[in-house]
């Protein structure tokens, strides 16, 4: 009984070190600030009064990476709230008011490292934000972006807190160019908007599809062709090339390039840049059986003009490009985002 009790207390002794250990680790942990660098002027038609964040993310923690040579283990954090950050950043560029209040709603940031191979360290930004415009206590949606970025690179905590700034300059870029929706939404329905706008879409609520021609996602979404009855035009192969409806004795054409989708017989099939291909469903959404080579045939790196990512991860990303691009063969299934009509890649390989 004696040597249990030892036992026992070398046992208590030992579990108070180690927190203890723990505690002085934490509260004298490096912090890491995100800093937001670089314009993000308003080349769009909407101008906007100033922005606000709302902050939803469920775990506030960026995340603790290794910095410099020493890998010294640090804290990533705001310089001060997303909110005061992102307005200051904001305020700079865009000072010339606007009647509505931009609104960007933060879902998720989170950074972390994974293997090492060789020299370079993989590290991901994993991110999610919507965007709004509030007229009174309205609230239009505007642009959204969810993805997971992976960076490989040795110095890759550097180049992700970097470019933290730039990830978010692209989604405010991509929102100064759309068009606020003309439904509405009260603060309530922020917290899962995406639920929301999906149990309101004819597309989900129905099994049949309605034929015609569809000139974007809201309208496939919302099941509201082309008024007129639009005649499919193909060639040899079978493509269609266009669609034409003739009313009063005159012609009206649609050209392919200027397609979303089309419902003919109750099946539907996406526009892409290498033709059009099978619009499917199940219970996640609709998706087209594809890879990124297929859909974005282009040499250039679609990622990299996409998010302007900044430093020296230029040449990683460039040099990824040509390695990561996927056999035509190698097919999976790609949603179509319900709030922008893009692909729904859920991880972009930057390497």
């Amino acid at each position: 009984m004696l040597t249990l009790a030892r036992k026992s207390r070398k046992m208590k002794r030992l579990l108070q070190v180690v927190c203890t250990f723990i505690a002085i680790t934490s509260f004298g942990q490096g912090k890491e600030p995100i800093k937001f660098k670089g314009n993000i002027w308003n080349s769009g038609k909407e101008t906007y009064k100033t922005l606000t964040v709302i902050d939803q993310r469920e775990d506030k923690h960026i995340g603790i990476l290794p910095f410099g040579n020493k890998k010294e283990m640090k804290e990533v954090v705001f310089l001060t709230t997303p909110g005061n950050d992102l307005k200051n950043w904001y305020t700079r560029d865009n000072n010339e008011g606007g009647k509505n209040e931009l609104v960007l709603v933060l879902k998720k940031l989170k950074l972390s490292v994974g293997e090492t191979v060789g020299k370079n360290t993989e590290g991901s930004i994993d991110f999610s934000a919507q965007t709004f415009s509030k007229d009174g206590s309205q609230y239009h949606f505007l642009y959204k972006k969810d993805t997971v970025l992976t960076l490989s690179h040795k110095d890759v905590s550097e180049l992700m807190v970097k470019n933290v700034s730039a990830v978010f300059a692209s989604l405010l870029t991509k929102t100064h160019f759309a068009k606020p929706t003309e439904s509405a939404v009260s603060i309530d329905e922020l917290s899962d908007y995406e639920s929301y706008v999906k149990n309101s879409y004819e597309a989900y609520k129905n099994d049949s599809l309605k034929d015609g021609i569809y000139l974007d996602h809201a309208s496939f979404f919302n099941q509201t062709p082309e008024p007129g009855n639009y005649i499919l035009e193909k060639n040899d192969k079978g493509e269609v090339t266009k669609a034409v409806k003739e009313e009063n004795g005159k012609k009206n054409k649609i050209s392919t390039y200027k397609m979303f989708a089309y419902v003919e017989n109750g099946k539907a099939y996406k526009k892409t840049f290498s033709g059009f291909l099978d619009l499917n469903k199940n219970e996640k959404g609709f998706y087209v059986m594809s890879n990124r080579g297929y859909l974005f045939p282009a040499p250039s790196s679609s990622s990299l003009g996409m998010f302007g990512l900044i430093g020296g991860v230029a040449d990683a990303i460039q040099q990824g490009a040509k390695q990561s691009k996927m056999k035509r063969g190698d097919k999976t299934e790609i949603y179509i985002d319900s709030l922008t009509g893009e692909y729904d890649f859920q991880e972009i390989n930057l390497e």
